[in-house]
Protein backbone atom coordinates (compact mmCIF):
# COMPACT_ATOMS: atom_id res chain seq x y z
CA UNK A 1 0.00 0.00 0.00
CA UNK A 2 3.22 2.45 0.31
CA UNK A 3 3.89 2.07 -2.86
CA UNK A 4 0.93 2.72 -4.19
CA UNK A 5 0.31 5.80 -1.85
CA UNK A 6 3.96 6.95 -2.90
CA UNK A 7 2.72 7.02 -7.07
CA UNK A 8 -0.47 8.40 -6.39
CA UNK A 9 -0.41 11.18 -3.96
CA UNK A 10 -4.31 12.47 -4.45
CA UNK A 11 -5.44 9.27 -2.74
CA UNK A 12 -7.96 10.10 0.45
CA UNK A 13 -6.69 8.85 3.70
CA UNK A 14 -8.64 5.48 4.91
CA UNK A 15 -9.90 7.63 7.57
CA UNK A 16 -11.63 9.74 5.59
CA UNK A 17 -12.84 6.62 3.10
CA UNK A 18 -13.96 4.12 5.68
CA UNK A 19 -15.48 7.36 8.19
CA UNK A 20 -18.24 9.81 7.63
CA UNK A 21 -16.03 12.56 6.70
CA UNK A 22 -16.96 12.30 2.72
CA UNK A 23 -18.60 14.83 1.66
CA UNK A 24 -19.66 14.04 -1.81
CA UNK A 25 -20.64 17.56 -2.86
CA UNK A 26 -17.20 18.73 -1.02
CA UNK A 27 -15.21 20.48 -4.01
CA UNK A 28 -11.82 18.88 -2.94
CA UNK A 29 -13.95 15.37 -3.47
CA UNK A 30 -14.87 16.23 -7.12
CA UNK A 31 -11.08 17.37 -8.35
CA UNK A 32 -10.15 14.07 -6.28
CA UNK A 33 -12.62 12.11 -8.08
CA UNK A 34 -11.85 13.32 -11.80
CA UNK A 35 -8.28 12.81 -11.30
CA UNK A 36 -8.83 9.20 -10.44
CA UNK A 37 -11.53 8.66 -13.37
CA UNK A 38 -8.93 10.40 -15.78
CA UNK A 39 -7.83 7.84 -18.28
CA UNK A 40 -4.05 9.04 -19.04
CA UNK A 41 -2.36 5.35 -19.36
CA UNK A 42 -0.67 4.32 -22.89
CA UNK A 43 -2.92 2.40 -25.65
CA UNK A 44 -1.58 -1.02 -25.69
CA UNK A 45 -1.66 -2.08 -29.29
CA UNK A 46 -2.44 -6.07 -29.77
CA UNK A 47 -1.27 -5.98 -33.20
CA UNK A 48 -5.18 -7.18 -33.61
CA UNK A 49 -5.41 -9.61 -31.35
CA UNK A 50 -8.87 -8.99 -30.28
CA UNK A 51 -10.12 -8.89 -33.71
CA UNK A 52 -8.72 -12.36 -35.10
CA UNK A 53 -9.75 -13.90 -31.65
CA UNK A 54 -13.58 -12.46 -32.26
CA UNK A 55 -13.14 -14.05 -36.01
CA UNK A 56 -12.90 -17.63 -34.88
CA UNK A 57 -15.66 -17.98 -32.29
CA UNK A 58 -18.57 -19.61 -34.01
CA UNK A 59 -21.24 -17.93 -34.80
CA UNK A 60 -24.33 -18.51 -32.99
CA UNK A 61 -26.67 -20.78 -34.19
CA UNK A 62 -30.80 -20.45 -34.66
CA UNK A 63 -31.20 -22.97 -31.42
CA UNK A 64 -29.06 -21.34 -29.38
CA UNK A 65 -30.74 -17.86 -30.56
CA UNK A 66 -34.54 -19.92 -29.55
CA UNK A 67 -32.70 -21.20 -26.87
CA UNK A 68 -32.69 -17.43 -25.27
CA UNK A 69 -35.43 -16.49 -26.28
CA UNK A 70 -37.53 -19.24 -24.72
CA UNK A 71 -35.52 -18.41 -21.45
CA UNK A 72 -36.44 -15.05 -21.47
CA UNK A 73 -39.93 -16.01 -21.56
CA UNK A 74 -39.20 -17.75 -18.98
CA UNK A 75 -37.94 -15.43 -17.10
CA UNK A 76 -40.40 -13.09 -17.63
CA UNK A 77 -43.34 -15.73 -16.49
CA UNK A 78 -41.31 -16.81 -13.47
CA UNK A 79 -41.56 -12.85 -12.48
CA UNK A 80 -45.17 -12.58 -13.09
CA UNK A 81 -46.15 -15.82 -11.45
CA UNK A 82 -43.97 -14.59 -7.98
CA UNK A 83 -45.76 -11.03 -8.52
CA UNK A 84 -49.18 -12.78 -8.74
CA UNK A 85 -47.99 -15.46 -5.78
CA UNK A 86 -47.22 -12.66 -3.27
CA UNK A 87 -50.01 -9.87 -4.36
CA UNK A 88 -53.24 -10.32 -2.84
CA UNK A 89 -55.85 -10.29 -5.38
CA UNK A 90 -58.17 -11.87 -2.73
CA UNK A 91 -58.47 -8.08 -1.41
CA UNK A 92 -57.85 -6.29 -4.49
CA UNK A 93 -60.91 -7.95 -5.62
CA UNK A 94 -63.43 -7.77 -2.60
CA UNK A 95 -62.47 -4.10 -2.82
CA UNK A 96 -63.22 -3.65 -6.26
CA UNK A 97 -66.17 -5.22 -5.98
CA UNK A 98 -67.53 -2.81 -3.11
CA UNK A 99 -66.20 0.32 -4.94
CA UNK A 100 -67.31 -0.42 -8.58
CA UNK A 101 -66.75 -1.82 -11.74
CA UNK A 102 -64.99 0.30 -13.63
CA UNK A 103 -61.76 -0.27 -11.39
CA UNK A 104 -62.25 -3.49 -12.68
CA UNK A 105 -61.46 -2.25 -16.06
CA UNK A 106 -58.36 -0.35 -14.52
CA UNK A 107 -57.02 -3.54 -13.17
CA UNK A 108 -56.96 -5.10 -16.69
CA UNK A 109 -56.15 -1.90 -18.46
CA UNK A 110 -52.80 -2.13 -15.66
CA UNK A 111 -51.96 -6.19 -16.25
CA UNK A 112 -52.82 -5.31 -20.26
CA UNK A 113 -50.19 -2.79 -20.24
CA UNK A 114 -47.38 -4.65 -18.03
CA UNK A 115 -47.67 -7.84 -20.25
CA UNK A 116 -47.32 -5.27 -23.44
CA UNK A 117 -44.19 -3.60 -21.69
CA UNK A 118 -42.69 -7.08 -21.02
CA UNK A 119 -43.13 -8.79 -24.42
CA UNK A 120 -42.52 -5.43 -26.01
CA UNK A 121 -38.70 -5.75 -23.64
CA UNK A 122 -38.53 -9.28 -24.97
CA UNK A 123 -39.04 -7.94 -28.95
CA UNK A 124 -36.41 -5.60 -28.37
CA UNK A 125 -33.60 -7.61 -26.11
CA UNK A 126 -34.21 -9.83 -29.21
CA UNK A 127 -32.79 -7.43 -31.76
Amino acid sequence: MDKFEQRNPNTLSDSVLHGKEVDFGDPDFDQWLSKQLQFNEPYLDNDGFCERVMQQLPAPTKRAERRATRAQYAAVVAASAIVVWQFPFGELLSGVVQQSISLYSLVGLGALASLAAMTGGILAARR
